[in-house]
């Protein structure tokens, strides 16, 4: 896949004018190896266990957007697990 860019020129080549190749192909930080896949009401459980602190807010709305990418059940893809585990740190090990 190409990206022309207003005010580049047709006909140089993507090095030319210094455009790098977009890749369509996960990299290697796309890989899911070692992450878990939260349930989304566990962790609203969770927050509101942790309310009060000064990242509530955050849980709340990070929760919120969460919710379109839930399945049914409530599981979460594990690509979600870094954000989860920023969000939430320490307290996640009450849901192993």
């Amino acid at each position: 896949m190409r990206v022309r860019f207003r005010g580049t020129r047709a006909g140089e080549s993507q090095a030319e004018q210094g455009i790098a190749p977009v890749s369509s192909q996960p990299g290697p930080g796309a890989a899911t190896e070692g992450r878990r896949a939260w349930n989304l009401w566990e962790l609203d459980r969770l927050a509101r266990e942790m309310n009060g602190d000064d990242r509530a807010e955050e849980r709340r709305l990070l929760l919120l957007h969460l919710r379109d990418f839930a399945d049914a059940s409530g599981q979460l893809p594990a690509e979600f697990d870094p954000l989860v585990r920023e969000v939430f740190e320490t307290r996640l090990s009450e849901l192993a």
